[in-house]
């Protein structure tokens, strides 16, 4: 089931005053039915190099903020979002704004809490699949992060359909599951088991989030798109 939140003013205005104030530009108001939305998903089901086939991942969002250019303006954003990352349709956030011109967003992950999916709880991600031999694994990753994607040159996000992917290939490059001691015919990839793995998945994770945006508004990214509007930093 997709999960469809609207994102809650920072701030004592209400967000249709919040978003507008000190706000000029013609990018301001985006065509009507057009309000800023991000969707988030994985960007594939695959970690090729590996040979690794993935069957879930979960993704715990503590924050996700957005920031308007104008400083003078609220942000707007939502808390304990936990995120199922191959969902179809994928999980989105629209905002209830007129206005478009965000030039930040930022995004914390933190361990999830009673109220997130088992498979979160307690954990920032959680990962399972097999290896080529069809071996199954299971990640369970506690790593914080506050990362922040910028647009180019302070310039307001240029789509109002924005997306943010989660590329496993990527955070996968250094963790090597292939090698992974296996425990009773499954590899443990946690705190106590195969933890050098899990360092090195954890020691990318701000390689693995970019910005995309979702051009011609059809739900899905293609491959014209995905060259990212923005990569993660911490701020």
């Amino acid at each position: 089931m997709t999960s469809a939140l609207r994102l809650l003013a920072r701030a004592v205005l209400v967000p249709w005053l919040a978003a507008s104030s000190g706000c000029s530009s013609d990018l301001d108001i985006p065509p009507e039915g057009e309000l800023p939305e991000i969707s988030i998903s994985a960007l594939s089901t695959e970690v090729s190099a590996q040979g690794l086939a993935l069957a879930s991942g979960w993704l715990a969002l503590a924050e996700l903020t957005y920031v308007p250019c104008d400083p003078g303006s609220a942000t707007l954003g939502t808390t304990d979002f936990p995120v199922n990352l191959f969902v179809e349709p994928p999980s989105s956030l629209l905002l209830d704004s007129t206005v478009s011109d965000y030039c930040r967003i930022l995004v914390k992950l933190a361990p999830g809490t009673e109220s997130y999916p088992e498979a979160l709880e307690g954990l920032s991600v959680h990962v399972t699949g097999t290896l080529e031999d069809d071996t199954p694994f299971e990640l369970s990753s506690t790593v914080p992060a506050t990362l922040e994607l910028a647009s180019a040159g302070g310039k307001p996000f240029a789509a109002t359909k924005l997306w943010l992917g989660i590329d496993f290939e990527t955070w996968f490059a250094d963790a090597d599951v292939t090698n992974a001691e296996v425990s009773d015919d499954v590899v443990l990839i946690d705190a106590e088991h195969n933890a050098d793995v899990l360092a090195e998945f954890d020691a990318a994770t701000s390689l693995a989030l970019s910005l995309y945006a979702d051009a011609n508004d059809d739900g899905k990214l293609t491959a014209d798109e995905l060259e990212p509007v923005a990569r993660a930093t911490a701020p």
